[in-house]
């Protein structure tokens, strides 16, 4: 039974070190951003990812568009994570209060500090979106019933950790990609390293609950090999194109109001291309080390336009491998 499991030593002293690094340091939502900064005129991601960029429809978009659409698809993210975080920490305080994982008490004490500081993040991304004058956005139903749809608090719920490292994970890369450089907003840019410090926590936390649990939780890893792939690539599409971004800016070139082009345009891009790759390939690394990605499964991935990325991490791996059994090839350096 899962309750009766011993934790491995690796396993036990990298969550006390989560545990303590939340102990140290927690997010201060008044000190740890520059609130003053102004907000006028300035862009809150960078402009080669506008989920535009590289496209016909950048050239349509006018200066004061783009640097607009800069701003509706931060302040998307910003208020996704508004509601999921409040949805994370509402489901596992029910996960705490139900005693699912009473057996272990430090896994326990650490959802309690990931409880405690998504709290924190919701707060911030809440003021920033009042800081900058920016509405709520309509929440997409399949965000609302995320845990209802695929969690429970009678089971042990590796299930909705998996998804949530999944959410976290693919949103904080594409949030550290947008947004940490000089160009934008230096506010902008503190929500969104400050932000990482502990989610990149949140993840590795999420990470070592998947390596430790995932051999005894029957039938997880069947079900995974099946939806993730699925799963991820609607997770990217879902957040390259919104359509309520597209109205909030207003633009005034009629080849905006072909929402079916410009998805399609927008989604199937070069420059997209890169930038899901690079958001995809430390999760795909991932995905391979546990086995959710197998050879037997590549069909699932290929058939979410995964097949590409794929193999350029098993490409990244082979070189690897092949460098490292060259190691005595290569010269000593005299000194």
């Amino acid at each position: 039974m899962i309750q009766e499991k011993e934790l491995s030593e690796k396993f036990t002293k990298l969550l006390q070190k989560l545990n303590d690094a939340s102990d140290k340091k927690q997010m201060s939502m008044l000190l740890d951003h520059p609130w003053h900064s102004p907000n006028e005129g300035i862009w809150l991601k960078k402009r080669e990812n506008l989920s535009i960029y590289g496209t016909e429809f950048y050239d349509y978009a006018t200066e004061e568009e783009r640097q607009r659409l800069s701003i509706m698809e931060t302040a998307t993210w910003w208020h996704t994570f508004v509601v999921f975080e409040n949805l994370v920490t509402e489901y596992y305080l029910k996960i705490i209060n139900h005693e699912s994982l009473k057996a272990f008490p430090e896994v326990v004490r650490y959802m309690h500090h990931f409880c405690r500081e998504e709290v924190t993040h919701a707060l911030v991304f809440r003021k920033a979106m009042k800081h900058f004058n920016i509405p709520p956005f309509p929440v997409p139903d399949n965000l609302k019933d995320f845990y209802k749809d695929n969690a429970s608090i009678i089971e042990f719920p590796l299930k909705a950790i998996f998804l949530t490292i999944l959410m976290e994970w693919f949103a904080e890369n594409n949030a550290m990609l947008d947004c940490n450089n000089d160009f934008v907003s230096p506010l902008s840019r503190a929500i969104a390293v400050e932000h990482h410090k502990e989610e990149a926590r949140h993840i590795e936390w999420g990470k070592l609950m998947m390596r430790e649990f995932i051999e005894v939780v029957p039938d997880f890893l069947d079900d995974a090999r099946e939806y993730t792939a699925p799963f991820m690539r609607n997770l990217l599409d879902m957040a390259t194109c919104n359509p309520e971004t597209y109205d909030r800016v207003g633009f005034t070139h009629p080849a905006f109001q072909d929402y079916e082009r410009l998805f399609e345009t927008v989604l199937f891009s070069e420059n997209r291309k890169q930038i899901n790759r690079k958001i995809m390939e430390p999760l795909i690394r991932f995905f391979i080390e546990i086995e959710v990605y197998t050879p037997d499964y590549h069909e699932i991935w290929e058939a979410a336009r995964f097949g590409e990325d794929i193999e350029f991490v098993l490409e990244k791996e082979r070189r690897k491998i092949v460098e490292n059994d060259n190691l005595l090839e290569i010269p000593i350096s005299h000194v």
